[in-house]
């Protein structure tokens, strides 16, 4: 029998933009997203700040335009996760530690 293996093509690969998440205020990242609208995908990954990081988060995912693929995830523990149960409910990926 023949194995076959799949492969996605022309999947974008995501540019992480997670150290611009973190080090940036908002003003300054949302004018960091409007010069990268034309990537096709962005990723953020973070270990857990605080609920007010959660929700920008979740407004990253939220704020997707124009077929822009957008994934986020947090690093966090089971209480930290537990805080702000809304934000892995919309799309934001939890990452157990």
């Amino acid at each position: 029998m023949e194995t076959i293996k799949s492969t996605i093509e022309n999947e974008p690969t995501p540019k992480d933009i997670s150290s611009e998440f973190i080090n940036m205020d908002p003003v300054e990242f949302r004018a960091f997203l409007r010069e990268d609208r034309k990537e096709p995908a962005l990723s953020i990954t973070i270990d857990w700040v605080d609920i007010h990081t959660a929700r920008r988060l979740k407004a990253f995912l939220e704020g997707a335009k124009d077929g822009q693929e957008r994934t986020a995830t947090i690093r966090a523990t089971e209480e930290q996760y537990k805080q702000e149960l809304n934000v892995f409910t919309s799309g934001v990926k939890w990452e157990r530690v």
